[in-house]
């Protein structure tokens, strides 16, 4: 494979070793009188935005996630012709969930562990698409195993030949997380998505801060020294692969929660370097990627779901794409821990999968209520203590806390969302309704609309002279006066 002689390496130190470039092999006959079918696939896929996702299923023959059995690609075209108008899973419901995990694959150490877990989401009726990276460090309850990384599930199912396979044993475990069903899955190993990436001619990606890796595992099981610098760049396969790898970065880039954001990064560049009109007009990188892939990938979608896919994402533009990960921020909804053995590990904050699940069913909504810039007040209508400060923390991904207090009344059992904004923000109401599970109103309480006093963000129970709402809280746009319910709802466990 020619590769282009201007792309960015990575600075390695003495004694590094790089495996050289397969020769060029041609394309045999047969696969040249297809190219026209092939292409046409490739630009469909790739037109489904990522364009990563869209090396990994893109294979001769798929797989039936009931069956097991192979369904092979002229049979596949036979359905797509005969059934035009067939919808997805998941489509009626207006989201298609699709699983992408990454793995070592043969020659690598714990070769099945997923290094990589993405629930990519798709919304048919607007053409966005949202990924929310999960950290392979997170506790989980897997199946007959117990609790473990999420990562192991992987290497278990595959491992003792759970029905499916590893990738279904997986998508569950997803599944109880997130609180969405998995409808397909995508799986790539190491080898596959350099292959693919090079296939692409290379990806241009915007390294956001300069690192180095000192100790980036090789193939022997030692270590070398890789570095990048900030800017934009053009990386191979190799150089990707090493990118989106690191794990003990400098300058930050040291985490998991970074290594997320770096992976969807190059999924967002691989998309759109397989939009480029030089990929669409060159028929033999599909046809590489295709003879590259190989055993590399693995997939339950069909050739027609795929074809779906690119009729459904034809127009996505990259404003359309939303990407979140979870982590163990300030604001995040995660927090670090320790097993028995000392092991690291990763915990939902709150105890539950409540949040998790909140951001994986809202994801969209979440991303178009950021974009609106809210601001709330949030009251402890209770005698829990500490509620107001929770809910800031859970909703501070997507709201700016204006201020929290303990309310004027502290017997309310629902809880109340006042909409101060008139519907100006309907986005920011609607993820808010979602998450406290309530209708809003535009009418204060009056404990509040009877008080006159001037306003004090230490004690919010007070409010000023005017009695208009917008007057009252000049620099709030939703007021949230968190009842008997929503402390009910921190007690409960996944």
């Amino acid at each position: 494979m020619i590769m282009d002689q201007n792309l960015h390496q990575p600075n390695l130190d003495a004694g590094d070793v790089r495996t050289p470039q397969a020769p060029v092999v041609p394309p045999r006959r047969k696969r040249i009188k297809l190219w026209w079918l092939f292409t046409l696939l490739g630009m469909i896929v790739v037109g489904f935005g990522l364009g990563l996702t869209a090396k990994v299923i893109l294979s001769v023959n798929s797989t039936n996630s009931e069956t097991g059995e192979k369904v092979v690609f002229f049979e596949q075209l036979k359905r797509l012709i005969s059934s035009p108008d067939r919808q997805l899973q998941g489509e009626s419901a207006d989201r298609v969930n699709i699983l992408l995990i990454g793995i070592g694959g043969e020659g690598h150490e714990g070769a099945y562990l997923a290094d990589t877990i993405i629930l990519a989401s798709i919304k048919p009726s607007t053409k966005e698409v949202a990924m929310l990276s999960i950290p392979r460090d997170l506790y989980v309850d897997i199946p007959d195993y117990g609790t473990r990384k999420i990562n192991n599930a992987m290497a278990f199912g595959q491992s003792d030949q759970y029905p499916g396979g590893g990738e279904t044993l997986l998508s569950r475990v997803v599944s109880e997380v997130t609180g969405q069903p998995i409808h397909y899955f995508a799986r790539i190993d190491f080898e596959g998505f350099k292959k693919a990436i090079n296939d692409l001619g290379g990806v241009w990606v915007n390294v956001e801060q300069s690192f180095a890796d000192y100790q980036y595992p090789t193939s022997n099981f030692g270590y070398q020294t890789i570095r990048f610098n900030e800017g934009l760049q053009k990386m191979d396969g190799d150089t990707a692969l090493k990118f989106v790898r690191s794990r003990h970065g400098t300058n930050g880039e040291g985490s998991d929660f970074a290594r997320s954001k770096r992976q969807q990064s190059v999924l967002l560049a691989a998309k759109e370097q397989g939009l480029s009109f030089q990929t669409l007009i060159t028929p033999k990188r599909i046809i590489d990627a295709l003879d590259d892939l190989g055993q590399h990938n693995r997939t339950n979608l069909q050739i027609w779901e795929i074809v779906r896919l690119g009729q459904l994402m034809s127009d996505l533009k990259q404003d359309a794409i939303t990407t979140k990960v979870l982590d163990n921020s300030a604001e995040g909804l995660l927090e670090s821990s320790t097993t028995q053995d000392g092991a690291y590990i990763l915990l939902p904050r709150a105890g539950s999968y409540i949040d998790i699940q909140d951001l994986a069913k809202n994801i969209f909504v979440a991303q178009a209520s950021v974009d609106e810039n809210p601001r709330i007040e949030i009251q402890n209508g209770t005698k829990v203590s500490g509620l107001a400060a929770q809910a800031a923390q859970q909703l501070a991904n997507s709201f700016t806390v204006a201020g929290i207090s303990t309310a004027g009344n502290q017997s309310y059992e629902t809880t109340t969302l006042i909409d101060l904004t008139k519907g100006a923000k309907p986005k920011s109401r609607e993820r808010l309704q979602e998450y406290l599970k309530v209708q809003s109103t535009s009418t204060l309480p009056s404990f509040i609309a009877n008080v006159d006093a001037p306003v004090n963000y230490d004690s919010l129970n007070q409010v000023p002279q005017q009695t208009t709402e917008s007057a009252r809280y000049p620099n709030v746009d939703f007021l949230v006066i968190l009842g008997k319910d929503y402390a009910s709802r921190l007690t409960n466990t996944p």
